[in-house]
């Protein structure tokens, strides 16, 4: 039969290689930080011709005409025209003339969702 204290030399033996290990642990270096959030999405240039460009030009003036009763306002040209896309969708930053209201050309600021009734008219100011 085997010493009880050939049993324990084992397991003090362990428990001391441990404490040993413990007091020589260093802290393991933090997690890496998550990567940057990407960059905001540029603006690009879009075709002022693009049927898509000139409805939401038509969107714009039309919103604006109805809101403040300048009935007679219609859309004439789509001067510049440039999207970003955002929240699903896109911004358009427009600059249009018009005829029938009291200023010529407006910028415009629209946000939308081709193919859907989400459209937004942001803002619709004359240039100076």
């Amino acid at each position: 039969m085997m010493k009880p204290s050939v049993l324990l030399l084992p397991l003090v033996l362990a428990t001391f290689l441990a404490s040993a290990n413990a007091q020589n642990y260093t802290a393991s270096p933090p997690p890496p930080s998550p990567p940057p959030p990407p960059p905001a999405s540029i603006w690009t240039p879009a075709n002022v011709s693009d049927p898509a460009i000139q409805q939401v030009a038509q969107f714009a003036v039309r919103i604006y005409a109805l809101s403040t009763r300048e009935l007679k306002m219609s859309l004439q040209t789509v001067v510049s025209a440039e999207t970003q896309p955002y929240d699903g969708g896109y911004n358009y930053r427009l600059v249009v003339t018009v005829t029938g209201g009291k200023k010529v050309q407006y910028n415009a600021f629209v946000w939308g969702i081709l193919g859907t009734m989400s459209w937004k008219l942001l803002y619709f100011t004359p240039t100076y």
